[in-house]
């Protein structure tokens, strides 16, 4: 749904544009340094924590699979543009009763925000604004800073987990936090030992814990457990930790245990993530963070093939 101004002018840019500019130039700079690319612990992603520099050629694979990415990104969107064509002159599917599926990503959007009972106007202004899309980037630049370079990456007050980890990695490093918070690897469990000496590692201590000053978060802000998430809506190992892990887990949320969202669209191969995003923290604008959180894993499948044309 859009609102056209008083004295119409040329129409805004998408959402997802301004994401072309500052954040395009730091992750371009950020893939010169990492690869993209879908690793086998359940992350897109190469490892957060890694060495400053890797080879020549790595980084050159990287750029080649980057290239891919958008390749087919383009040829998904094509396609999808087509059918949204096919379905206008042959007039679109109909859900039960009189309403009508999507045909563009801030359709989905808006019939999301309406779902959840928010004011469609004013979700509309914020999702045109520049301020929502500054506070996600400023959020990605959070994990930027860290070493983050994929989703989903968690850290648990200053542990590191990488990758959509089965829930029993979460319940050992939470039990093990709450009881005093180990400062050496050889207090975790074998299981989680392993995963610390892979080669990149699925498990570490860190020096520095995140900045969740301003987020989104599910339980108390002063939890003794903060179990940090860098997530991206469109990412499919995301979505699985979404669906597999999180319910167990959010039995634990409570003044103890807290759990808080970070932004970290990886625009390279998510072209629709950024607005998912901005939709996000709009509908937190109005209290409805976690409810357009969930709607958005839920819907995965839906809003991420839809063209953005607007």
């Amino acid at each position: 749904m859009t609102f056209p101004p008083d004295d119409p002018g040329p129409p805004p840019p998408p959402v997802w544009s301004h994401f072309l500019t500052p954040l395009a130039i730091l992750l371009g700079a950020a893939a010169i340094v990492v690869a993209i690319v879908v690793t086998d612990d359940g992350s897109e992603s190469s490892p957060p924590v890694a060495p400053a520099l890797d080879s020549l050629s790595d980084s050159a694979e990287s750029l080649s699979a980057s290239a891919q990415s958008l390749a087919d990104a383009a040829d998904s969107l094509s396609e999808a543009a087509d059918r949204s064509g096919s379905a206008a002159q042959g007039g679109a599917p109909a859900r039960e009763g009189t309403e009508q599926e999507p045909t563009t990503l801030r359709d989905a959007l808006d019939a999301y925000a309406e779902s959840l009972g928010l004011d469609v106007a004013s979700f509309g202004q914020c999702f045109q604004s520049a301020a929502a899309e500054e506070a996600v980037v400023e959020q990605l630049q959070r994990g930027v800073a860290l070493g983050v370079n994929g989703t989903p990456t968690f850290f648990i007050n200053d542990k590191f987990i990488s990758g959509a980890q089965p829930a029993w990695v979460f319940a050992e490093v939470i039990a093990a936090e709450l009881a005093g918070s180990p400062s050496s690897i050889e207090e975790y469990s074998e299981e989680l030992q392993v995963l610390a000496r892979r080669d990149p590692p699925g498990f570490a201590i860190v020096a520095q814990r995140p900045d969740v000053a301003g987020v989104a978060i599910e339980g108390s802000p002063a939890a003794r457990v903060m179990i940090v998430e860098f997530s991206d809506f469109q990412c499919p190992f995301c979505r699985r930790w979404y669906d597999d892990t999180l319910p167990q887990l959010r039995d634990l949320i409570g003044d103890d245990v807290a759990l808080a969202f970070l932004h970290f669209p990886l625009t390279q191969i998510h072209p629709n993530a950024p607005a998912a995003h901005v939709a996000a923290h709009c509908a937190g604008e109005q209290g409805k963070f976690w409810e357009m959180h969930d709607l958005l894993f839920e819907q995965q499948d839906v809003w991420s093939r839809l063209p953005n044309l607007n």
